[in-house]
């Protein structure tokens, strides 16, 4: 029988997917890398890292059932809406009635969803509300999580025009659209926020990353060269 996979699981999975990710942003170059890092981060889970019978037949009187895994990406979300990754509560699973994971051709509820987001967005306020819209939904049974990653590849120095423009442009597209928009996020949903500085030459590592604090709406420096540290900091806004 496969058992419920715990948040706290979870959690820490994805910790350890932002800490790999703050120390290696190279790791990944659009939003479907960031989603297949996460998703072989959650599969290594014991909770996950199985496949459940569920009830399709594998043909006219065969007693055989098809079976699939819990962890699915670009599952619809209705109203021609898809969550880019969904854990599922095995018992749901279960009742599949239909090869397209659906039950009475409806989308099975989820226990877990995650929406991901990129500097590569071309509207960060845009994105997030509609992320939040998809995750305050009644089918997400459990947490939903938004977790959005901003590389500024910019190379100039502290003190220049350029160095300025990139700040302003960053502030006006990402950080600003967090502040402006903490007090919208739902109780079941869970943000995660990060900026890394990745072309700044700048020698301070703790400059290099800021990880958006919900509660006090305020971005906090963490050191890339302490993955602890940054463990500790995403769990804090997992929790």
């Amino acid at each position: 029988m496969a058992a419920t996979v715990r948040k706290s699981d979870i959690d820490k999975a994805i910790a350890n997917v932002c800490a790999k990710i703050i120390r290696e942003p190279m790791l990944y170059f659009s939003e479907a890398d960031v989603q297949q890092i996460i998703v072989q981060s959650l599969n290594e889970l014991k909770a996950l890292a199985v496949t459940v019978a569920t009830s399709v037949t594998k043909g006219a009187g065969s007693d055989g059932k098809y079976r699939t895994t819990l962890v699915h990406r670009e599952y619809g979300a209705g109203d021609s809406r898809r969550w880019d990754v969904v854990i599922f509560d095995p018992e749901d699973a279960k009742q599949t009635d239909s090869t397209n994971l659906m039950r009475n051709q409806k989308y099975l509820p989820v226990q877990f969803a995650f929406e991901i987001g990129t500097e590569k967005t071309s509207d960060a306020a845009a994105h997030l509300a509609s992320d939040l819209a998809k995750l305050d939904a009644s089918k997400v049974t459990d947490t939903g999580y938004i977790i959005h990653i901003f590389r500024d590849t910019t190379s100039g120095p502290t003190g220049t025009l350029t160095r300025q423009n990139t700040e302003d442009k960053i502030k006006r597209m990402f950080t600003d659209v967090f502040k402006s928009s903490a007090e919208k996020v739902p109780d079941r949903v869970r943000v995660l926020a990060i900026l890394l500085r990745t072309g700044h030459n700048r020698t301070k590592m703790r400059g290099k990353c800021e990880i958006f604090d919900l509660k006090t709406r305020e971005w906090k420096k963490i050191n890339i060269n302490r993955p602890n540290d940054i463990r500790e900091a995403a769990l804090q806004q997992l929790r």
